[in-house]
């Protein structure tokens, strides 16, 4: 059975109304310095492990598209699958690194994907990626900030998701924290902006 976009946006907006219920305890500031951010806790550690899960989800998604079926050594790579792969092989394919999100409830613009194509990792996946087995020290490493990043990380690949190509792409599904300004995906085709 197949999962098509439709099913991860589902996902996204369960996770985004954690994220948001998690803001009820922990206020979103716009200083990333503003101790709010140094707060760890088991609530965001769950957090932590759901988000991450489905980031990891949809880059095998993504790495498995028809779209991606021509580069050299792909079988091999998609046996093999870890972040470098996913970063030598999506990057630049879907240019993750370019994404801006404009947080509404801050008024500040991130970059969740940031370096990402000058070989480095998102913060967030590499304490999610070494302590994501050993919750005692994920409580400790994980915070609102990381949280907020990751999960500006899942909507950039829940809207690049490969069933997406060539579809109409309504920006209201998904702009409830997050405006996507001139990010667009890569490969669908309309975006449009729908206001009920």
């Amino acid at each position: 059975m197949k999962y098509d976009y439709q099913f991860f946006l589902r996902r996204y907006k369960q996770i985004e109304n954690d994220f948001l219920e998690l803001t009820d305890y922990i206020e979103l500031q716009d200083d990333f310095e503003h101790p709010s951010y140094s707060i760890g806790s088991s609530k965001l550690m769950d957090f932590c492990l759901k988000v991450g899960t489905e980031v990891e989800t949809l880059f095998r998604e993504l790495l498995e598209s028809t779209r991606l079926d021509s580069i050299n050594g792909i079988a091999q790579k998609r046996t093999n699958q870890n972040i470098n792969i996913y970063r030598e092989v999506i990057e630049p394919n879907y240019e993750l690194s370019k994404y801006k999100l404009f947080v509404h409830w801050i008024n500040k613009e991130i970059l969740p994907f940031e370096n990402f194509h000058l070989r480095g990792n998102p913060e967030w996946f590499g304490i999610y990626s070494k302590h994501k087995h050993n919750k005692l020290e994920l409580i400790k490493k994980w915070n609102l900030k990381h949280s907020l990043f990751s999960l500006g990380c899942l909507l950039i690949l829940v809207i690049n998701h490969p069933s997406i190509w060539m579809k109409e792409l309504r920006k209201h599904e998904f702009e409830r924290l997050f405006d996507l300004l001139e990010s667009s995906p890569k490969f669908q085709g309309i975006l449009i902006n729908v206001t009920f």
